[in-house]
């Protein structure tokens, strides 16, 4: 007869090479996630169809890679250091998709 074991995945299996996180057998599932090293980046942010640009301001915000260990979908997180002002957190793909445009775009502005 077969039984049924709760097993979690172990966090230190399959560590993707970016991962610097200390894993423990321990973790509460919900907060097993490998998560890259965290990047700070200044940047300027501002709403310049509802603000003129001296409003603008400049924020810190980090970037790193996340995933959930029962999973290999990663995640790029790119938030405010303080502050509510950036928050975007896309699929890997979704952000190489939008990185692409981006450069597009710039390219092409002057």
């Amino acid at each position: 007869m077969a039984t049924h074991t709760d097993a979690r995945p172990d966090p230190t299996d399959q560590c993707p090479p970016w991962c610097r996180s200390p894993h423990d057998a321990a973790d509460h599932p919900e907060d097993a996630h490998h998560r890259s090293r965290v990047h700070l980046v200044a940047v300027v942010v501002g709403h310049p169809p509802l603000e003129a640009d001296e409003h603008a301001e400049a924020v810190t915000v980090t970037i790193r890679l996340l995933r959930r260990v029962d999973s290999t979908l990663t995640w790029l997180e790119v938030l405010s250091a303080e502050g509510p002002q950036v928050r975007l957190v896309l699929t890997a793909e979704s952000a190489r998709h939008l990185f692409a445009t981006a450069g597009a775009l710039l390219g092409s502005s002057s």
